[in-house]
């Protein structure tokens, strides 16, 4: 009797192993995240998802929850450079978060921005900041050096930088309209008059406005001015604000009534 129920609970024993077994090997991906750093995490995505372009995996690195979000926001770039690959060259863990730094090589071979395909090859360096909850992404936020992707895509004119012996405090103050053509000369006059006010100001350096016309109903305008350093920038910004109140004038409101689109960035000069 005693023989045959320790067969039994060797029999239940095998029975327990098989199953778990069974279970790692039906699901082998959830276990092995279970186990691995928040910062494998993100090596693992990166090298599956975005280089490898097995999106259909991003699920098992972004929670549901900011899946779309995540999708929504990578799409146009995978998109316009479908050859794309990251290089992770530093990678930091910090509690619930993860930093990279990393540089990208992709051909231009689709719109993207508003820019149509330049077929050209470039080099983009970055910084990405992941948050994790539960061993997955939950939220996350990339700063690009936008100001060296739009020179090499050829949006701004490699002599506007590099000729004037760019110092590592200058700041560049980007704004990109999109204007209807029938709003441009409105515009153009509104434009004129702030250029007038920045160059008198302290720490102003230079200004160019660049206009890209290859849709005949809008014009793609972008405005770059070059600041000694963040404090002239902001100091400028506060002396035109003060100058819009004085005469009345809300660009918001002003850009709404001619429909006009407005981005704006501000980069820092990088090697």
């Amino acid at each position: 009797m005693v023989s045959k129920n320790i067969k039994f609970l060797i029999i239940l024993l095998f029975i327990a192993s098989a199953k778990t077994l069974y279970s790692q090997i039906k699901s082998p991906t959830h276990n092995a995240m279970a186990t691995i750093s928040n910062k494998e995490v993100v090596t693992k995505m990166y090298q599956t998802c975005l280089n490898q372009k097995q999106t259909e995996t991003l699920e098992q690195y972004i929670d549901l929850s900011y899946l779309e979000t995540f999708k929504d926001m990578n799409k146009p770039l995978l998109s316009a450079f479908p050859d794309i690959r990251f290089t992770i060259k530093e990678i930091f863990e910090d509690g619930n978060k993860v930093v990279t730094v990393y540089d990208w090589e992709g051909s231009h071979l689709g719109e993207y921005q508003k820019i149509p395909a330049t077929h050209k090859k470039i080099t983009v360096q970055g910084v990405s900041i992941y948050e994790f909850e539960n061993g997955k992404i939950i939220n996350s936020k990339a700063i690009p050096d936008k100001l060296s992707f739009f020179i090499q895509l050829g949006m701004i004119p490699k002599d506007f930088i590099y000729k004037n012996a760019p110092k590592k405090d200058w700041v560049y103050f980007v704004d990109e309209f999109e204007v209807p053509a029938k709003s441009y000369e409105a515009f153009k006059s509104k434009l004129e008059d702030n250029r007038k006010l920045i160059q008198k100001l302290k720490g102003f350096v230079k200004d160019e406005v660049i206009v890209n016309t290859d849709q005949s109903d809008r014009l793609t305008i972008m405005t770059i001015a070059i600041w000694e350093n963040e404090q002239s920038l902001e100091e400028a910004k506060k002396t035109v604000q003060s100058e819009y109140e004085s005469i009345h004038f809300n660009p918001a409101v002003f850009n709404k009534q001619l429909n006009i689109k407005m981005k704006r960035n501000t980069f820092s000069y990088m090697d």
